[in-house]
């Protein structure tokens, strides 16, 4: 079990959380911060990047699969390498079926060469498990 002092938030680590390095945890972690509604989450995602307005070239769209760590009813906050900048779409799709969307990146924060990125529904999801 991990903790953040001073936070107000407590962290709980699960024993399959171990594969998750600790540089995604906290990068993800830190731009938590800045998301008060956030909730820790373990939801693994493909993650599509779309480009700016949402339609990449045909062929050239870059996907890596990757863990949403964070959640508002909003937003979703994950670790990624791809090249994602502010206002660019993704498109998230998890291997159940279960979330199928796009968002919008609101934030990025860099290290260690891997970005934590904040991204919000392009529209309300019905399914979404975290409500207000």
């Amino acid at each position: 079990m991990g903790h953040s002092e001073g936070s107000g938030r407590v962290e709980v680590t699960v024993a399959n959380q171990a594969a998750v390095s600790s540089a995604g945890e906290s990068s993800v972690g830190k731009l938590a911060q800045f998301f008060p509604d956030a909730v820790a989450v373990r939801i693994p995602v493909r993650v599509t990047g779309l480009g700016s307005h949402g339609t990449a070239p045909a062929g050239s769209a870059l996907q890596e699969n990757t863990v949403i760590e964070f959640g508002t009813p909003d937003e979703v906050l994950f670790a990624s390498s791809l090249p994602l900048e502010f206002e660019d779409r993704v498109r998230l799709e998890s291997s159940d079926g279960s979330l199928k969307t796009e968002a919008s990146v609101v934030a990025v924060q860099y290290h260690h060469g891997r970005i934590a990125v904040a991204a919000r529904f392009v529209r309300a999801l019905a399914n979404w498990i975290i409500k207000r």
